[in-house]
């Protein structure tokens, strides 16, 4: 939980960050620092908690308990930017969107009624839970990859 915290807190930099435009090639450098702690924190997890053994399983589900953690906290930080920090962001966010969208067949499926519907949608708390769902898919493929590399059988010569 502990470790979670931390990627709560990588997790709520990184969006905070992407909000601010002039800083958001920097959320690619987050994405490599996430990558990185996933790895040490299942290292470390494997080497010193697991006794230098964790089967493959094991790892997957330690990945995913580090993304459901920090994910918690950084949708909580994400509800909270959106409620009271800047409570017109979303609006703004699927304006833009739009415009960028004009002239192209996507705009003219998109009127009034869906454009109404998808705002209505877009509450800050029904954002907040998607961030959880998308930091968990997030952490599954990310996990598959790392438990493959940092899994570690026992030993069955050091019998004790």
């Amino acid at each position: 939980m502990n470790f979670g915290a931390i990627m709560g807190v990588i997790f709520s930099i990184n969006f905070l960050i992407t909000t601010i435009k002039s800083l958001a090639l920097l959320q690619y450098g987050f994405v490599v620092v996430i990558i990185y702690l996933t790895y040490r924190f299942a290292v470390h997890c494997r080497d010193n908690a697991m006794e230098g053994a964790m089967s493959y399983g094991s790892v997957l589900w330690y990945v995913m308990q580090l993304f459901m953690y920090g994910s918690m906290i950084s949708a909580l930080v994400r509800y909270l930017f959106y409620m009271y920090i800047k409570p017109d962001f979303l609006q703004n966010q699927l304006n833009e969107t739009m415009q960028a969208l004009q002239g192209t067949s996507v705009a003219e499926i998109i009127t009034g009624d869906v454009y109404q519907q998808t705002m209505e949608m877009m509450t800050p708390l029904n954002m907040a839970f998607q961030s959880i769902w998308l930091n968990l898919i997030l952490g599954l493929i990310l996990g598959l990859v790392i438990a493959a590399i940092v899994r570690k059988d026992k030993n069955i010569f050091n019998a004790e």
